[in-house]
């Protein structure tokens, strides 16, 4: 094999720089602003969580502008390894300190082959190992650049990438789907259960048309008649945490552990195969309509994870909750867009507590919160009126793993 260094192929390597360091600060708008948690398991950066800074900051922080094709390494904190490549619709951006820019010799390699190969998981569980000697894991830029490949032809490469991008192209597109699923289900949520303009008995809009409010003082606003404040506890026949057991190479049980992102895709790759000659009781078991809540961890803590597959051998993680409702008081669906709105977001991430190096959420608080219980009537409705996006959802996710 023809071993070559990062460095040797690149007409630059350096890193991004904090706004805070030359007097600047985050907007609400502006150029976008790319942080190591937009750099997934994906090969596309997630734009979703772009911060975003001024013109002046932005000219301030010219030396780590970034450029179509460059490629970014999480270089520090919980993503570090993980890379991504910058597409034209991500530009114009800069970046923090925490993100490594390698900006390629397009003569000598193809970018998209290089991200193919860096994103090994060999390669990441090696580069997490340079940094273990350290307490706070980061990969310096010497380090960077003197990491190996195995240097093709570059139509050798091209080739490679080519089968491989139509792949990923297709899990891009599939991704961009679930988003426009999930999307029309909150939107049908926000209606119905924010605007309260769920179908009355004659199929028009509840209070647009009318509908009787009641003001509650456990909210301290109105909310419709007949509708009751629960605690989230109330609402639920299950609130357990998951469980830990031995590892092995390879087996039937998998377990699903703390890191799954907000919303529906499980991150396969942190999936463990368990032990199946010890007992696991079936609640530590994931089943359709659960909802998973991270209770420990950095990066990923507090995030709401709806379980929609069918699959029935994968077990959960002790350092996630796991949410059964009562479909006697109402359905998952719903409870899931409750929980995973923005009002509620920052309720659970008040219940964040401990240290620095040890934020949990505290499940005592988590329980207590006061959650909007419509008629079981209008619950079951949604669940019937989404449904088919979240199925639709669960089999564009199997045809990305």
């Amino acid at each position: 094999m023809n071993k070559v260094k990062l460095k040797d192929v690149s007409i630059l390597i350096t890193k991004g720089t904090t706004p805070t360091t030359v007097g600047g600060e985050f907007k609400s708008n502006g150029i976008n602003f790319v942080k190591s948690e937009s750099i997934t398991e994906s090969k596309y950066l997630d734009k979703s969580l772009f911060a975003f800074i001024d013109k002046e900051t932005d000219e301030k922080l010219k030396r780590s502008r970034i450029k179509t094709n460059d490629l970014l390494f999480s270089i520090a904190g919980a993503y570090l390894g993980k890379i991504s490549k910058v597409n034209e619709e991500d530009v114009p951006a800069n970046t923090n300190q925490a993100v490594g820019i390698v900006r390629l010799d397009l003569n000598q390699v193809d970018v998209d082959y290089i991200y193919y190969y860096f994103s090994q998981r060999k390669i990441n569980e090696y580069i997490n190992k340079l940094s273990s000697q350290s307490s706070q894991p980061n990969l310096n830029l010497d380090l960077l650049g003197n990491l190996e490949f195995d240097k093709k032809p570059l139509s050798t490469q091209q080739k490679i990438a080519a089968v491989l991008s139509a792949l990923d192209d297709k899990i891009e597109l599939n991704n961009k789907i679930n988003g426009e699923l999930e999307a029309i289900a909150k939107t049908l949520y926000d209606y119905w259960f924010v605007q309260f303009d769920f179908p009355n008995q004659e199929g028009k809009p509840y209070k647009s048309s009318g509908g009787k409010m009641v003001y509650n003082p456990i909210l301290k606003r109105e909310i419709p008649e007949g509708w009751e404040v629960k605690n989230l506890e109330e609402l639920l026949i299950e609130f357990t945490k998951g469980i830990t057991t031995s590892y092995v190479e390879k087996s039937n049980l998998i377990n699903l552990n703390q890191k799954v992102n907000k919303g529906f895709k499980l991150d396969r790759q942190y999936f463990k195969y368990l032990d199946e000659s010890i007992e696991i009781p079936q609640s530590k078991f994931a089943t359709k309509g659960d909802i998973l809540i991270n209770s420990l961890g950095q990066g990923t803590l507090g995030r709401v994870h709806y379980f929609i597959d069918n699959e029935n051998n994968i077990v959960v993680d002790q350092h996630l909750f796991i949410l059964r409702a009562n479909k006697n008081l109402l359905y998952p669906t719903y409870l899931y867009n409750v929980l995973s709105s923005k009002p509620y977001q920052l309720q659970i991430e008040r219940q964040i507590t401990g240290s620095t190096g040890m934020l949990m959420l505290n499940a005592s608080n988590l329980k207590d919160m006061p959650i909007i219980c419509p008629n079981i009537e209008v619950s079951l409705l949604f669940e019937k009126s989404v449904s088919g996006c979240y199925d639709k959802i669960s089999i564009n996710d199997k045809q990305n793993q």
